[in-house]
């Protein structure tokens, strides 16, 4: 029909237009993947992959790939929550006081902290604290002797906080053992361990009450056995040594093993500040258990005697005694009448073994003696001018140790001069009766008493002042006794070579040899 105007379809033109943008998208689409490679997947974890967290976060799942990681840890804690907890209860506090005397002239604070007019009267006493270890339901406790000595007071402290008045029922200075009796009921005693199997190394447990904090446990290990680091002059120490941490207080108190048995008390501790230094003394289960049966049935300690006083080898000596090694006791002195002497042991030989073990030093010898019982037949092997010979001593009671008195002497010394030999630089008198009285000898006794000994002399630092030469064995030839000036006056000016000197001496009580060499 002319004349009308064509009829407009928007929704086809538009339709179209869409159509157009769809296909060019998909052509675009089609056109990256055919040139850009696809992502790879991410694999799984493995066992080498690197977390993807960081390493101070723990991994949630970390116990779960070692189940028994964890249970290991708890058993072992059970264990020693177990161990600890029997021995607690055995271990006690120990407070003693002891009187001062009046005269000390020591200063005591008053209440107000004023001591400037304050001193001890007869009343005042001095308080000290430790540990104790109860070995008996009937209320036997061993601890330190040095803790309840002249004490006028003992006091114990259970575990469960309980207070008793505590008996001294007998001490041993030497051993450094004390035994107390408490009234009590339901009480846990300790059960004895075997210090001998102990191992270096092996766990240990030290368990008191330092510095009063009750009921304290430290852990370590067995640093050492047999230590004799002369803490006193007893003779019979044969220490254990561990770190685990002693304290003040903690004196008498128990060392366990890994088991719970008890197997040391503790005693010592080896420190410049009065703290733990890591190196602690314990007395051994086995010798702390001698004295303590020896203290309950009897009251006192009976302890074997052979009548030996004996030094230690060194190589000097294994060299003048012609030794294969440096173990040993080296006697020095044999009392007469005694269990040595009947058996034939002399003064410069060289115990090796007792009663079939071996002897490694004069502290293992008088421990191995101070446990033999009385009466026993011991053989004993030793060393004499390079042979080994054997022996058999009959074992006594050890007597008891008597005094000594003293008093003054007036002398004049001889200077042996520069004699170019071990015998250079000697101040000496000899022997009177008033020097036989100060240093305890026999009235008969003969030697030499050494007044100085001067700079440069071959023997600084090896003879002292107060030292009484018996007797001089010139390494080589046969020895000489020397009962006065003139006997070691002839010795030492026909000698004129460089040869080292054996002197025997006494010294502070003991005898002993000292080499010097020229």
């Amino acid at each position: 029909m002319e004349g009308h105007a064509p009829i407009k379809r928007p929704w086809k033109e538009g339709g179209l237009l869409l159509a157009v943008a769809l296909l060019g998208v998909a052509l675009g689409l089609g056109i990256r993947e055919f040139f850009l490679p696809s992502p790879k997947p991410v694999p799984p974890p493995t066992a080498t992959s690197e977390p993807l967290i960081p390493r101070a976060i723990p991994i949630p799942h970390a116990l779960e790939s070692h189940p028994t990681a964890g249970g290991l840890l708890q058993e072992l804690n059970r264990e020693y929550v177990d161990v600890l907890s029997r021995i607690l209860p055995s271990v006690v506090n120990i407070f003693t006081a002891r009187p001062v005397s009046a005269d000390s002239g020591e200063a005591v604070p008053s209440t107000d902290g004023d001591s400037r007019n304050s001193r001890r009267t007869p009343m005042d006493e001095e308080t000290s604290l430790g540990s104790g270890v109860i070995l008996n339901p009937q209320g036997y406790i061993l601890t330190n002797a040095h803790l309840v000595k002249n004490a006028r007071e003992i006091r114990v402290q259970l575990f469960d906080g309980r207070r008793y008045q505590a008996k001294l029922l007998g001490l041993d200075e030497p051993a450094d053992i004390a035994v107390l009796k408490v009234e009590a009921k339901g009480l846990v005693p300790a059960l004895w361990g075997d210090s001998d199997r102990l191992e270096v190394g092996e766990q240990v447990f030290a368990v008191g009450n330092p510095f009063g904090l009750s009921g304290s446990v430290s852990r370590g290990i067995v640093s050492a056995k047999g230590r004799n680091p002369n803490l006193s002059s007893s003779g019979f120490e044969n220490y254990i040594q561990t770190d685990a941490a002693i304290n003040p207080g903690n004196s008498g108190g128990a060392l366990i093993n890994a088991e719970g048995f008890l197997v040391g008390i503790n005693t010592a501790i080896y420190s410049r500040s009065g703290g733990s230094n890591g190196i602690g003394f314990a007395i051994p289960s086995k010798l702390a258990r001698f004295v303590y049966e020896s203290l309950v049935a009897r009251g006192k300690v009976v302890r074997g005697f052979l009548g030996v006083e004996a030094q230690e080898v060194d190589e000097d000596m294994q060299q003048a005694f012609n030794l294969p090694d440096t173990s040993g006791a080296l006697v020095t002195r044999v009392e007469p009448g005694s269990p040595a002497a009947k058996a034939g042991i002399r003064r410069g030989d060289v115990i090796v073994r007792y009663h079939g073990m071996n002897v490694r030093d004069p502290a293992e010898l008088r421990l191995y003696v101070s446990e033999t019982s009385a009466s026993a037949q011991i053989p004993i092997i030793f060393y004499r001018d390079g042979r080994s010979l054997t022996a058999e001593a009959q074992i006594t009671e050890q007597p008891e140790q008597g005094g000594r008195t003293e008093e003054g002497s007036r002398w004049q010394a001889v200077r042996t001069g520069k004699l170019d030999n071990a015998f250079t630089g000697l101040q000496i008198v000899s022997l009177d009766e008033g020097l036989r009285a100060q240093l305890g000898l026999q009235p008969r006794a003969a030697g030499v008493y050494i007044v100085d000994v001067e700079e440069g002399a071959p023997s600084l630092d090896l003879l002292q002042p107060g030292d009484v030469i018996e007797e001089i064995r010139l390494v080589g030839k046969p020895s000489e006794k020397v009962r006065n000036i003139g006997d070691l006056l002839r010795v030492a000016t026909e000698e004129h070579g460089k040869v080292p000197v054996l002197f025997y001496i006494r010294r502070n009580g003991a005898q002993t040899f000292v080499l010097v060499r020229p």
